[in-house]
C-alpha cells in the first residue's frame, strides 16, 4: 500500500482473501485474477508493480512491457538468462 496515494485503476490477485485489505482501502479500483485479463481489458494503465511469486514477475513484465507500460518488479525480475534477454 506503499503507493495507494498514486491513482490505483486495478489491482490483480489470484487469492482474494490475501487482498482483501487491499480491495477495502481502493473501494474504485478494478479487481482481477488473472494479470493477463487485467491488461487486456485495461489498455489505459500507464505502470504497473509486479509483487506476485517469484515464478510470475518475467511472464507478466514481459506482457507489460511489450505493451508499452511503465513496470516496476520485485526481485528477481527473471530466473533465467532465456527469461532476460526475452
Amino acid at each position: 500500500m506503499s503507493c495507494k496515494s498514486e491513482n490505483i485503476v486495478a489491482l490483480c490477485d489470484a487469492d482474494w482473501d490475501r487482498c482483501a485489505n487491499a480491495f477495502k482501502e481502493l473501494p474504485d479500483a478494478k479487481r482481477y485474477r488473472d494479470y493477463r485479463n487485467m491488461l487486456e481489458d485495461m489498455p489505459e494503465i500507464d505502470a504497473l508493480t509486479i509483487s506476485t511469486p517469484d515464478h510470475i514477475h518475467a511472464p507478466a513484465a514481459i506482457m507489460a512491457m511489450k505493451m508499452g507500460k511503465h513496470v516496476y518488479v520485485q526481485k528477481p525480475l527473471t530466473h533465467t538468462v532465456q527469461e532476460a534477454r526475452w
